[in-house]
């Protein structure tokens, strides 16, 4: 379809081009040439549609006698003095202006609380907030409309959009291993494998054991799972997790799960933020500031406004937005801020459905699973910005159980939370929970706790682990001083299986200096005095990646003496190490430790020491992908990743966010671990490094690999024919610098494959060299024309020598 502009007949209507047909365009040609004649002898009289005051009654509609002398009219609208650059469509009948609610929330009026009539239109003089003036004479329409009357412009502070999924095919294998040598010489070994396609993954994750005469493997977790990006869902068959509330507990089971997967959208908040919005009179730039730091700038339009987006905050604060206009003029606005995660946006479901059978014995056997099957379900509902609903169901042969709860804010006072739930058949019972936390810059206050009544049994209870008759725990702290935090936890737990404990512990921190801070703590079990101790700790920042520290105290009626130092090997590789020394209940403990991280993994071996009893341990952990053809070692991948192909160019810097993490191996390959799936990861090659005879398509791309699957990273690099030639005139003067250059094709002289300017001294460069070739040129003399082979050399740009262009003419 041809491009719709204004010279085609197509007029600028809500912000878009549209055709209009050609009825309509005769008759505003017309209207356009009959509003001429008649400002001629009315040029001088007021508009018959002088600005109405605001009338509280419902916008009426035109009588039947006007509506037959209705006028459709598509004018340009000036909004508070400010032109829209757009064109409307209106009604002109019986002397005033109707449009239709579509139109008007187009030009940014608010139309929420208007009733249009049969016909859908609206008299403008009966809209309160809004008066008009009806220029015929240049088809133009004077909006003068309050700020509560207009739409807000939305500016998104964090614009992002969804990544595009770069699909991928290959087998991953992570493995941890384990060894110590000596007489209770053992070894272990961890590993998951992967294979990742497009319509998902499936892995097995497992563990294997050599000790002396026991040398077993014992199977964890093995599923497949696909997930849908479009719909936000996963569905996995196989082992799984069941979802879970902050008030329920999750098993283990074998079968089939449906959930609703937000990590498919790492850009989509899922939990209420505030509003923030303010007016400019005038275009302006604005600020907002979260707690006195910047989080956005940018610019707004006249009128109303609001921006949206997830302040970086967790808790209470204070937003400040500041508007300055075109004289400098600053208006700053405060707004009170409290976000909660926890709870759900308006309108948002997020839920988790799973059925199956049990797993028994995790760990120690592989397939030992329940002979009933059982289902669960969870969900989370925000039906309001401060009110979240909950719910959750489970259900095995003799028992169910049915709960539900609710997160309620208080404003900036803090989030209530509640649920209650039921169990019936094996073990009636009731469960209770009560919450309420409140997160500010000057103090934190979590309050949580759950008790039952009865024999309360979930299908965690039917599995082996009773639920606990009580559990309460209350944290406080607070910043004091000037660099210090201070802060007191206490948990009460009544446990079946575990008895029961009163444990309060006491945390604080201060900086004493840039490089120096110190640490006290200590705890006590109310319910068994002796378990009692205190701890101070002084740590000292050696260098970047360095630290100490020296730690006194008294546990359980025992000194307790520790003392250490560490490095930690640079993500970019490198060696680390640490040393520890400590004297605890009467026991001497050391340990030295060294490790290494490399582009093939990590790998650390050490010596411990205990009363004099000395043994020895390596571990070694890394992965193997096997894509593209190439089988790769690299490091740990917990994740999404990328591998990197260059098409066989070895020693290819690799980059990701402009930083360097290596390079190409002698077939061209470099993978890229532990990158954020499904967001947009920023992986390139120095084309610095390429030779001089190969041609780079893009020297970055985007990847955004899938959940735990692989994406390749292709480079397309090309050989070309590069070369230089002298070009000469006639008379052998090196063309003048600055003069255009072809390369023509030999079947069609009149089309050019490339095109150049001659430097200095005549030098031309061309990189599509055949091995007979034609060039034109265009000096001040005239166009010419040179033909010449091409001539192989060793360097991988060979100079040609010189050729004389031949005139051709002017």
């Amino acid at each position: 379809m041809a491009r719709c502009v204004r010279e085609q007949g197509c007029l600028r209507v809500g912000g878009r081009w549209r055709r209009l047909p050609w009825p309509l365009l005769w008759s505003l040609l017309w209207s356009l040439l009959w509003s001429l004649l008649w400002s001629l002898s009315s040029w001088l009289q007021p508009s018959p549609a002088a600005a109405q005051p605001p009338s509280a009654a419902p916008p009426d509609s035109p009588r039947d006698a006007d509506v037959a002398d209705a006028q459709h009219v598509a004018l340009d609208v000036i909004l508070n003095e400010a032109p829209l650059g757009m064109v409307a469509r209106f009604r002109w009948s019986g002397g005033r202006l109707f449009a239709t609610v579509q139109e008007l929330r187009e030009i940014g009026i608010r139309t929420d609380d208007l009733t249009p009539a049969a016909d859908g239109h609206v008299a403008l003089d009966g809209i309160g907030g809004l008066a008009y003036q009806y220029l015929e004479a240049v088809q133009q329409v004077r909006l003068t409309v309050d700020d509560a009357r207009r739409l807000p412009n939305v500016v998104d502070t964090m614009p992002r959009r969804p990544a595009t999924v770069t699909p991928g095919t290959g087998m991953l294998l992570n493995y941890d291993a384990y060894g110590q040598p000596g007489t209770a010489a053992a070894l272990g070994l961890y590993t998951e494998q992967r294979f990742f396609f497009s319509q998902g993954v499936i892995s097995n994750t497992g563990f294997a054991t050599f000790y002396r005469d026991d040398n077993r493997y014992i199977r964890l977790d093995t599923s497949y799972a696909r997930p849908d990006p479009s719909g936000l869902t996963t569905l996995q068959l196989g082992d799984a997790i069941s979802g879970a509330l902050s008030w329920t507990r999750s098993v283990r089971l074998g079968g089939v799960q449906y959930r609703r997967n937000f990590a498919l959208r790492p850009d989509m908040v899922t939990y209420p933020v505030p509003q923030l919005g303010a007016t400019a009179a005038v275009p302006s730039a604005v600020d907002l500031y979260v707690n006195n730091v910047r989080q956005y700038s940018g610019q707004v339009p006249s009128g109303p406004f609001v921006l949206s987006g997830a302040p970086a905050l967790t808790g209470a604060g204070q937003a400040t937005i500041v508007v300055r206009d075109m004289l400098g003029r600053d208006v700053a606005t405060s707004l009170p801020l409290y976000v909660d995660t926890r709870m759900m946006a308006a309108g948002l479901l997020d839920y988790s459905v799973e059925a199956g059978f049990l797993r028994e014995q995790y760990g120690l056997r592989s397939f030992e699973y329940g002979s009933q099957p059982a289902g669960s379900g969870s969900l989370r509902y925000g039906l309001t910005s401060e009110l979240t609903l909950e719910g959750h169901v489970e259900v095995m042969p003799g028992s169910y159980v049915t709960g539900a709860g609710v997160l309620w804010r208080l404003g900036g006072a803090g989030v209530v939370s509640a649920a209650a739930a039921e169990s019936v058949g094996r073990g009636n019972g009731t469960l209770f929970s009560l919450g309420y936390q409140l997160r500010t810059p000057s103090l934190t206050l979590d309050l949580q706790g759950s008790r039952t009544a009865g024999r309360f049994t979930d299908l965690a209870a039917r599995a082996g682990a009773p639920f606990p008759g009580a559990l309460y725990r209350a944290t406080f702290a607070m910043p004091v001083a000037r660099n210090g935090n201070v802060a007191l936890n206490y948990v009460h737990l009544d446990d079946g299986l575990i008895g029961r404990s009163r444990i309060g512990s006491l945390a604080f921190t201060t900086q004493l200096a840039r490089d120096y801070s110190l640490s006290l703590s200590a705890y006590r079990d109310f319910a068994e005095p002796r378990m009692q101790g205190v701890l101070l700790t002084l740590t000292v920042v050696l260098g970047p990646s360095t630290s100490a520290s020296v730690s006194a105290g008294n546990d359980g009626g025992r000194e307790a003496l520790y003392a250490s130092a560490s490095r930690t090997p640079a993500f970019d590789g490198g060696w680390g190490w640490q040393v520890q020394g400590s004297r605890n209940a009467g026991l001497s403990r050391g340990l030295a430790q060294l490790s290494y991280r490399g582009p093939y993994g990590e790998v650390l071996g050490g010596v411990q020491s205990i009363d004099g009893e000395t043994r020895m341990a390596v571990n070694a952990t890394g992965s193997v992908v096997v894509m593209d053809g190439a089988v790769m070692a690299a490091r740990r991948v917990t994740d999404g990743f990328a591998l990197v192909s260059t098409g066989g160019h070895a020693g290819v810097p690799v980059l990701v966010e402009n930083r360097r993490i290596g390079a190409t191996d002698r077939n061209g390959h470099f993978l890229v671990p532990n990158l954020m799936p499904y967001q947009s990861n920023r992986v390139g090659i120095d084309a610095l490094s390429l030779p001089a005879n190969t041609r780079l398509s893009t020297p970055t791309l985007n990847i955004a690999p899938a959940w735990q699957a692989g994406a390749l990273a292709r480079f397309d690099i090309t050989p070309i024919r590069a070369g230089q030639v002298t070009l000469t005139d006639a008379a052998g003067a090196p063309l003048p610098a600055g003069t255009v250059a072809r390369m023509l094709a030999r079947d069609d002289p009149n089309s050019a494959l490339a095109t150049t300017i001659v430097g200095y001294d005549g030098l031309a460069y061309f990189d599509n060299w055949s091995d007979r070739n034609v060039i034109e040129a265009d000096p001040p003399s005239g166009k010419c024309r040179a033909e010449i082979g091409y001539r192989a050399s060793t360097s991988p740009i060979p100079m040609m020598g010189r050729v004389a262009c031949t005139p051709t003419g002017p």
